[in-house]
């Protein structure tokens, strides 16, 4: 693990709750580093290293260590809505590329190139 992703984890484990969630803009000061980097070093820790974080969109915006099955809930409900919200924008977008351009594209959601399970 990068610095960067430890000295992050590190902060992170003081806003453990949807309570104690933490801003990026605060992030950014304390690690000296891009939003959009905080961004996906956050991403690598849940994806690769399985780290429960969540994101809220309601106040206290930011960042947080989710810990019970509320804010579990809450997190995947607003993922699977941003989800279906990009699908849908690159279906009607796939159809204007037929219409338009002749273009055609797969239109699949590819599950597969997840990261794979942990070992039991």
């Amino acid at each position: 693990m990068e610095y960067l992703e430890r000295r992050i984890l590190e902060i992170l484990q003081d806003h453990k709750g949807k309570k104690k969630a933490i801003r990026v803009d605060d992030l950014q000061v304390m690690v000296g580093t891009s939003t959009r980097k905080i961004r996906a070093i956050i991403a690598k820790l849940v994806t690769e290293d399985r780290i429960p974080i969540a994101s809220t969109v309601h106040p206290p915006y930011g960042f947080y260590i989710i810990t019970n099955a509320e804010e579990a809930k809450e997190c995947l409900a607003q993922y699977w809505s941003r989800v279906e919200e990009v699908a849908k924008r690159a279906k009607i977008l796939a159809d204007v590329v037929k219409e338009q351009f002749g273009v055609e594209t797969q239109l699949e959601l590819r599950f597969d190139r997840l990261p794979e399970e942990p070992p039991a």
